[in-house]
């Protein structure tokens, strides 16, 4: 099926997940999701990136945010919700844990080159950082591993240092 011809609407990405196929769409008005529904897909979650005012520069929560998306292996995602943070505080660290996010999104579009590149440069910016409530030695030793196997990994609790329960 062509897509693109049958439903006319903009697409601007497509990345394949272990357990889901994400399409990022260019959808203007309701007729536009009828339109995606009439094709047979179901719309299983429609993310918000946006964090509220009050909370879009809160590290805690951003980063909170960030683990649950990461896990949900919703990457781009995640990669966006630590964007805010990071322009305020230019942690390096927090900069590593967005590129970590980028390199799964290169494996969702099947550019295993890129998620080299990029999962060696998070590696680098986490070993030399700071990583705000994440236990550091835990998650560059999930990174080295997933760079031998080209697959994603869970941020568990037990990779947590001193991150507040939701």
């Amino acid at each position: 099926m062509n897509l693109r011809k049958k439903s006319n609407l903009k697409i601007i990405n497509i990345r394949i997940s272990e357990k889901h196929l994400e399409i990022d769409l260019e959808v203007n008005t309701d007729e536009d999701t009828h339109k995606i529904e009439g094709l047979g897909f179901r719309i299983m979650k429609v993310i918000n990136i946006d964090l509220e005012e009050d909370k879009e520069h809160n590290e805690e929560y951003a980063i909170r945010r960030y683990i649950e998306l990461f896990n949900e292996e919703r990457f781009w995602e995640a990669h966006e919700v630590l964007e805010k943070v990071w322009r305020k505080n230019r942690n390096e660290g927090i900069r590593g844990l967005i590129i970590l996010a980028a390199a799964f999104v290169k494996i969702q579009e099947n550019n295993l080159e890129a998620f080299g590149r990029l999962i060696v440069r998070a590696r680098e910016l986490i070993a030399e950082n700071e990583v705000p409530y994440i236990n550091k030695e835990r998650l560059l030793r999930k990174m080295d591993n997933a760079l031998l196997l080209a697959r994603p990994f869970k941020i568990e609790e037990e990779d947590l240092e001193s991150i507040q329960k939701a």
